[in-house]
């Protein structure tokens, strides 16, 4: 059960910290102070960049690199907690980390030819096991998850969402009075550039693209490239490639314009020396023998300004976008501008905004960003019935009309549209559908829901139903696991609640 814990407790660091709800701690040298550890930008990097590693997070975009980022910081500051906490609760010997590392190495010389480096980063990581151990021994958490869970308890339910697609019944339209004095109403200004295309036009030229073709000739070498038949095997006494290639018990594979600094040292040397179609000598790579047979070598060589040019083109504008200053938008831009006026209203905001600019968190109310090579600059206004287009205004009506029926009329499954699905057992604490977080007597209704039965829910401007798909038994190994991150979870709030904690947001954003 103890390593059972430890496993908990790095799962449980990953708890909900708001990223909003930093101070502001502006240093030239640090982006995080909690208590007094201090974490620069270099360091702070170098984790967030072993964390992408060891979580085989790599090809982000944009929004993606931000969402991780946010999901490490809240990781990150609860460890920072945690080591700060357990750094003034347990004090250890410098001699005694010593002497544990020594042991451990089994090795007097290796240990004695330590670099300072490697010494301290040892003795480093030797603390925190120790740290950890004696946490944990201390909680004596395995006590609390010994009991045996009922069987009846251990269900999961998939679940799947409909939204009413037949509609038996039309707008009462009696509804207006009590739409507009529940609801607010907005206009959103929004001007869409097409940055891509005011990039190109009135900032790239072509002598722009050839000067940076010949400033820069080095970022254009292809490299030398192999194509070889590769052949992996236990015995080095076989000269017959054909009938190493036929061995079942061998590994074979083809190579096809591989890049020379992506192979094995090894295999590279042998390569060098073969002429076409010539097999190599068996390479003894640790315990086994690779045979190599060269099938096209492309020397290296500096591809053309032809080959280039658009490519160099897309980087250049890339760049731009990049860098590019949304808050100097100059006049320049005008006619790479389309410009939109949307009502909508807080019953349901998104409802009256195009799709494609579902993705703008209105919430900020002003505010210029880029997305997909576009610049688009908006800002929400309160606005009122006398505003509205007769047109929008009954859309609006109807809509509401629609959803004050929906609640009062039933639906069999015809006249359901499947649109989603969501997973509960009875452990479920919260559960959001459509981003709507459910009430805690609808949570109850979801999570208690019977085998055949069409479950409705009315969410904030949208009434759905819920039908069981499947159920499936729950490890119960997972449930204790949910326990203990509990348990360690609110221990680390706690922890946290002792400290000052800054950080400068900005320049963590900006990395």
């Amino acid at each position: 059960m103890k390593k059972l814990i430890i496993i908990f407790f790095s799962a449980a660091l990953g708890i909900s910290f708001l990223f909003i709800g930093f101070g502001s701690y502006v240093s030239t040298n640090h982006v995080i102070k909690l208590g007094n550890a201090k974490i620069t930008t270099n360091e702070f990097n170098e984790a967030y960049d072993n964390y992408k590693v060891e979580n085989e997070i790599s090809n982000l975009s944009n929004d993606q690199d931000l969402y991780t980022k946010i999901q490490f910081l809240n990781e990150f500051i609860n460890e920072l907690a945690y080591e700060e906490f357990l750094n003034e609760k347990i004090a250890i010997s410098e001699n005694s980390k010593k002497i544990i590392l020594k042991k451990s190495l089994n090795n007097e010389e290796l240990f004695k030819n330590l670099d300072e480096t490697i010494l301290q980063n040892s003795l480093k990581e030797i603390e925190k096991g120790i740290h950890a151990d004696i946490f944990n021994n201390s909680l004596n958490a395995p006590d609390l998850v010994k009991g045996d869970i009922f069987e009846e308890l251990l269900v999961q339910k998939d679940l799947d969402i409909y939204e009413i697609g037949i509609r038996n019944y039309l707008p009462s339209k009696s509804h207006e009075k009590e739409f507009f004095e529940n609801y607010e109403i907005y206009k959103i200004e929004l001007n869409n550039y097409d940055l891509k295309k005011y990039v190109e036009e009135e900032l790239i030229t072509s002598e722009i693209i050839v000067q940076y073709f010949e400033e820069n000739s080095e970022e254009f070498i292809e490299p030398k490239r192999y194509t070889y038949e590769q052949i992996i095997s236990v015995n080095d006494n076989e000269n017959d490639f054909n009938l190493l290639k036929e061995n079942q018990n061998n590994q074979f594979k083809l190579f096809d314009a591989v890049d020379e600094k992506l192979i094995l040292p090894k295999v590279k040397e042998k390569l060098d020396i073969l002429k076409l179609n010539e097999v190599s000598s068996p390479i003894q790579i640790g315990e086994k023998y690779f045979y190599v047979k060269l099938i096209e070598a492309r020397e290296q060589k500096i591809k053309n300004f032809d080959e280039v040019k658009e490519e160099i083109n897309e980087m250049l504008i890339q760049n731009e976008i990049d860098n590019f200053d949304t808050n100097n938008i100059s006049d320049q831009m005008t006619k790479y501008k389309d410009s939109f006026i949307f009502y909508s209203n807080t019953f349901n905001f998104l409802e009256n905004i195009p799709n494609e600019f579902h993705f703008i968190n209105f919430n900020d109310f002003n505010n210029s960003l880029i997305h997909e090579k576009k610049l688009i600059e908006y800002n929400v206004k309160n606005s009122d019935i006398t505003e509205l287009s007769s047109e929008i205004k009954l859309k609006f009506i109807e809509s509401y009309d629609i959803y004050k029926e929906d609640n009062i009329q039933s639906h069999s499954e015809d006249d359901l549209i499947k649109t989603g699905s969501v997973q509960v057992n009875y452990f479920t604490d919260s559960l959001t559908i459509k981003g709507f977080f459910l009430s805690e007597e609808d949570l109850e209704k979801v999570v208690t829901i019977k085998e055949n039965n069409l479950l409705k829910v009315s969410l904030p401007n949208e009434v759905i139903y819920l039908k069981i798909k499947e159920i499936s038994k729950i490890d119960p190994l997972n449930i204790k696991q949910n326990i203990v991150n509990l348990i360690y979870s609110t221990i680390i709030n706690e922890i946290k609640n002792n400290y000052e904690i800054e950080v400068n947001n900005q320049e963590i954003l900006n990395l």
